[in-house]
């Protein structure tokens, strides 16, 4: 099933959302506090519990995302392709640190988000092309901001709910 075919209210989903909960709630909380590897690392560890170690060029540009608004994803086409150039980072890790960077413009995207949005499964692997995997990447988001719009859904937490959303009504992957 699709989050859009979904007549009821998809917010619900989000009050079951109880991953990390201290952890979660203080990268929440980090507004537009500077990214230092510290933070990178919180991030990281908040996703996979694994360490990548991030440039300070990547952090500086990291940095110039808190600048945009919702729908200027495309702009941080920079940032992606460097966190895409990082050991360690594939898109569901490079999407969890662009949106915890910018929540309003950033999701993750992950195979549960990415089946709850599309009803199909994700279609990005490790050694997937670069350029495919931004593509995939920012046109998710465009329907991420779809749906978000026809179902007078917050976009901060989207990612969240959809996560939610696909365990609950597609099952284990």
């Amino acid at each position: 099933m699709k989050a859009i075919e979904f007549s009821g209210d998809l917010s619900i989903y989000l009050q079951e959302y109880d991953y990390q909960p201290e952890l979660t709630g203080k990268l929440d909380g980090i507004g537009d506090q500077c990214f230092t590897q510290a933070l990178t690392n919180e991030i990281v560890l908040w996703k996979v519990n694994r360490y990548v170690r991030v440039n300070q060029k990547l952090i500086d540009e990291l940095n110039l995302l808190t600048e945009f608004k919702n729908g200027e994803h495309r702009q941080g086409i920079k940032a992606l392709n460097m966190l895409l150039e990082t050991h360690g980072v594939d898109l569901p890790m490079a999407s969890t640190l662009l949106r915890f960077r910018n929540p309003q413009v950033f999701q993750i995207i992950d195979q549960h988000a990415y089946r709850a949005v599309y009803g199909s499964k994700y279609p990005l692997y490790t050694g997937s092309p670069k350029d495919r995997k931004i593509t995939t990447y920012f046109d998710y988001l465009d329907q991420v901001i779809e749906l978000c719009r026809s179902k007078s859904m917050e976009f901060s937490t989207s990612d969240r709910l959809l996560y939610e959303f696909d365990k609950r009504h597609n099952g284990k992957l």
